[in-house]
């Protein structure tokens, strides 16, 4: 058979088997972190990367039923209106109750789950993972090799959900990923990488990829301004 008959049978990634190797990505990038490194500010206001990657376990981890149930129990228990104040209280519990090691474990028998089609397995899920990812491991300047087509389909997602200004942007500008070969939106072009790209078009702050990318076009960088 040739090589090319071979490529062509070959089938895309199903989606759960998607969110498990991306699963696998992260839970690779937390193998080398120390203690200082886990107690680190993430790109999540307020957040630690050990309350990140707590709330990434907990959230594409849990059962749509058990999901429901533990945000009820936070909001009441803190007395909360605001549910992003229910989920720091689920974080933080999950990082206060157990260790790294314990979370790394589990984020692996999530991505087996996963692999198997088992649990949700929808682009909200592997959202969740590229960007809370991205959010812990990009202030430490530790990169994810995420596939090039899981961080199109996230960014695709994300630029439909994106700011105001942000799709008003998208309009105008296309944002290059240099090092993945995707590129989103109209108009000159923005060259950075896909980490930047994601978490850009997901309202964060902290866009500076640990290398710089070069910008071909006489406008800033998405969040440099």
């Amino acid at each position: 058979m040739s090589s090319l008959g071979s490529r062509a049978e070959t089938p895309p990634p199903g989606r759960g088997a998607r969110i498990a190797e991306a699963l696998d990505v992260v839970a690779d990038g937390l193998d080398s972190l120390t203690a200082p490194q886990w107690a680190a500010p993430s790109l999540c206001d307020g957040w630690s990367v050990k309350d990140t990657i707590s709330h990434l376990v907990w959230r594409v981890g849990t059962g749509s039923f058990r999901l429901t149930s533990d945000v009820l129990r936070a909001s009441v228990a803190g007395h909360h209106v605001n549910p992003m104040r229910t989920f720091d209280d689920i974080a933080r519990g999950i990082a206060d109750g157990g260790g790294t090691d314990e979370l790394r474990r589990q984020m692996r028998v999530i991505a087996r789950e996963k692999a198997a089609g088992r649990g949700r397995t929808n682009i909200g899920e592997l959202a969740e993972v590229v960007v809370h990812g991205y959010d812990a491991m990009h202030p430490l300047q530790i990169s994810l090799p995420f596939a090039a087509d899981t961080t199109h389909r996230v960014a695709s997602m994300s630029a439909l959900k994106a700011s105001r200004s942000t799709r008003a942007l998208l309009r105008h500008r296309t944002l290059v990923a240099a090092d993945a070969g995707w590129r989103i939106g109209s108009g000159s072009e923005i060259v950075a990488d896909a980490a930047g790209i994601v978490l850009f078009l997901n309202g964060r702050k902290a866009m500076q990829p640990p290398e710089r990318a070069a910008v071909f076009a006489p406008v800033p960088r998405p969040g440099l301004a």
